[in-house]
């Protein structure tokens, strides 16, 4: 259950950001971990967040979106036009150990 009282503190506006309280709000979020909701004319406009949770929410984002292109290749896949491992590697005069010494992350 939200502690409404709780969640009101990490709430602040664009004009308190404005009058010297973002240094402030930015240790908080750097030291303690905090996320904050930034309002404008009473709506939510953006969020300050750790940078290390940022790059985990926008890595989740990648993988949401490769994974979606999996399934959509996986959903219309013909087995029948699909070449093995193999056959790419005789296509294109390469062994397994030729691949071996390269360092690629495939996604």
């Amino acid at each position: 259950m939200f502690d409404l009282g709780n969640l009101l503190k990490f709430i602040i506006s664009v004009s308190d950001l404005g009058r010297g309280k973002a240094s402030r709000i930015i240790n908080e979020v750097s030291e303690n971990k905090h996320h904050y909701l930034v309002i404008k004319n009473n709506k939510p406009e953006a969020v300050i967040v750790p940078v290390e949770d940022y790059i985990k929410y926008t890595e989740a984002m990648e993988d949401i979106a490769l994974l979606s292109i999996a399934e959509s290749r996986i959903k219309y896949l013909n087995p029948a036009e699909a070449m093995s491992h193999e056959k790419v590697l005789a296509q294109y005069g390469l062994t397994d150990e030729d691949l071996d010494g390269i360092d690629v992350e495939i996604e």
